[in-house]
């Protein structure tokens, strides 16, 4: 009997400390607009100004053009870091990010899920290399913070320079812009063009 009594009072004491140590990780939802000079959260979003976010924590960074507006990569260069909370407390950190750029919900750019670390005072991307002529109207950036020396990370909020930019990212070299984009057509886009094209001339050969 002791010894059953024993078993199941580990068993208890494992599935409680299971238990809380996920529900000590955390999902932080960030959604915002960005009209070019300002950011707004949206509706039902989390904050992540002066949030503290730990090990196995993760958060959800979505960025939305204003309206109809959108950005548009003006130089082939390599951004650094494209996108990021700024961090006050120096340190090293490892994590976890997925990086998609979209237009008009479709996927322009992205970064499958990889290992990355964060060194100082920024937690997100680090450079992310982009073409001149991408267009993209809203940013998702998918972060798991995996590993610390820091004692507290603190997420905050900085819009950098004058030039149209993100909270938190790139300036010189991506402008923001005002009306709509036409986006670069997809490879099924071209795909239904293409057959289209061939019926078309099918078409015509018959009647001849």
């Amino acid at each position: 009997m002791k010894l059953r009594k024993l078993i199941i009072n580990s068993v208890l004491f494992l599935t409680v400390a299971l238990s809380s140590s996920h529900a000590s990780s955390a999902l932080l939802d960030v959604d915002v607009t960005f009209n070019g000079t300002d950011i707004t959260l949206d509706m039902g979003s989390d904050t992540a100004l002066g949030t503290m976010i730990t090990v196995g924590d993760s958060f959800n960074y979505n960025i939305g053009a204003a309206g109809n507006d959108f950005w548009q990569v003006d130089i082939t260069t390599s951004y650094f870091p494209f996108l990021a909370f700024t961090i006050a407390e120096v340190g090293v950190r490892d994590g976890i990010f997925s990086l998609d750029l979209l237009l008009d919900g479709v996927s322009q750019f992205s970064l499958a899920p990889s290992a990355i670390i964060n060194s100082t005072v920024h937690l997100g991307t680090n450079a992310v290399s982009l073409i001149a002529g991408l267009t993209f109207d809203e940013v998702i950036l998918d972060y798991t913070l995996t590993g610390s020396t820091a004692d507290s990370t603190i997420l905050q909020y900085v819009i950098g320079g004058a030039s149209p930019n993100v909270p938190g990212g790139f300036t010189t070299g991506i402008s923001y812009n005002v009306g709509t984009a036409v986006g670069v057509p997809t490879p099924t886009t071209l795909l239904i063009l293409g057959l289209g094209l061939i019926g078309i001339s099918l078409s015509r050969r018959n009647k001849a």
